[in-house]
């Protein structure tokens, strides 16, 4: 493994031992191997989210989309990415990332195109996007998601979150289930 990636997955486990400083120096060590090393930005992104250092979310969110245009320069990356690609995750989140600044700044416009870019570049959506997306057609913020899932987690019952989906699904027709009897199954057991 490249190092730069070695230090990346350091970092992350860092996070999750609640070791910041020492998770954002081994990320800042893996951007001076590699300048347009997405993956750190994005870790950046994550580091300065738990310290709740704003203005530095914001830098490091522009800087991983600056590294992510860069890479594509023929915009949107349609058919170029995959999330089944280990490597390609780091362009995933880093969309993800700018989408959810501009649902914070109540950017509604910009937030939703790149939402829907992300269902279109992995319709499987295992980064929980359709979720993002119901919530700002509800109004609601990227933190209250956040809540709805780790209450959710804490229940083993997701059906609040489920029930926005759908509601604010049939208004906006932008997230499409393997079959119907997934929607019936959910909306019987509200």
């Amino acid at each position: 493994m490249d190092e730069k990636w070695e230090l990346y997955y350091d970092a992350m486990e860092l996070l999750e031992e609640g070791e910041i400083k020492r998770a954002e120096k081994l990320l800042k060590e893996a951007i001076k191997l590699d300048p347009d090393f997405v993956a750190g930005y994005v870790g950046l992104v994550e580091v300065y989210e738990i310290q709740e250092k704003e203005k530095l979310v914001a830098k490091y969110v522009n800087l991983a989309w600056e590294k992510t245009l860069k890479k594509f320069p023929k915009w949107p990356p349609v058919g170029k990415i995959s999330w089944g690609s280990v490597n390609d995750r780091q362009y995933f989140r880093a969309i993800c990332d700018k989408a959810i600044l501009h649902h914070r700044k109540e950017e509604k416009e910009e937030a939703e195109k790149l939402y829907r870019l992300l269902l279109k570049l992995n319709p499987n959506d295992n980064q929980g996007i359709r979720y993002l997306l119901a919530a700002l057609f509800r109004g609601l913020t990227p933190e209250d998601v956040d809540m709805m899932i780790e209450e959710g987690n804490r229940k083993q019952d997701w059906s609040e979150l489920e029930n926005l989906l759908i509601e604010e699904n049939k208004k906006h027709r932008f997230w499409k289930y393997e079959d119907d009897e997934e929607i019936e199954n959910i909306e019987g057991d509200a």
